[in-house]
């Protein structure tokens, strides 16, 4: 075999290390989420689904303000991947969420249980700044291929302050 098909048949054959999702701005993520929250991690615990194909992991999160829809109290977030038992499933795009952590979310719900809009693009990080303003910073995207949505471009992705994203939110409504 010629090598040049050998390393053609190679390329066809690896695994895709990428997630695709469109390309979406906070005005795109809020239309497409039933609800929009700022909150804090509690928990976040893998397990098989009841087929024990896929692992999932539940993301406990405490709901501190609702900027969209109603969610509030508690609520857990489906999110693709994790570790059980030594066997671990990662997605690529998925910002994994952590203990402790305060984020804003575009969720949709999916039954009793919410997913976030948009892969990592749905994941806001809050963080306190040197001036002392709390910032929401954008989760990496690393592993997620953007596809350009029909129509405008959407707006880019940065840090916000954590008041100006609320704002952009409620005025996307």
């Amino acid at each position: 075999m010629k090598p040049a098909v050998l390393a053609s048949l190679l390329v066809a054959a690896a695994p895709a290390l990428a997630s695709t999702a469109v390309q979406m701005d906070v005005a795109s993520l809020t239309a497409h989420s039933s609800d929009v929250v700022r909150g804090r991690v509690l928990s976040a615990t893998p397990s098989w689904t009841g087929d024990h194909r896929r692992i999932v992991t539940r993301v406990e999160l405490e709901v501190l303000e609702a900027w969209k829809g109603g969610a509030s109290g508690r609520i857990t977030v489906l999110q693709p991947g994790g570790e059980v038992d030594g066997i671990g499933q990662r997605v690529t795009g998925v910002a994994e969420l952590g203990k402790g952590e305060e984020v804003v979310l575009f969720l949709e719900r999916s039954g009793p249980n919410h997913r976030v809009v948009g892969l990592a693009q749905g994941v806001y990080r809050v963080s306190g700044s040197a001036d002392g303003t709390r910032r929401a910073v954008p989760a990496s995207l690393e592993g997620l291929e953007l596809v350009a949505p029909s129509g405008p471009a959407p707006a880019p992705r940065q840090a916000l302050a954590l008041p100006q994203l609320r704002e952009a939110v409620q005025a996307a409504r």
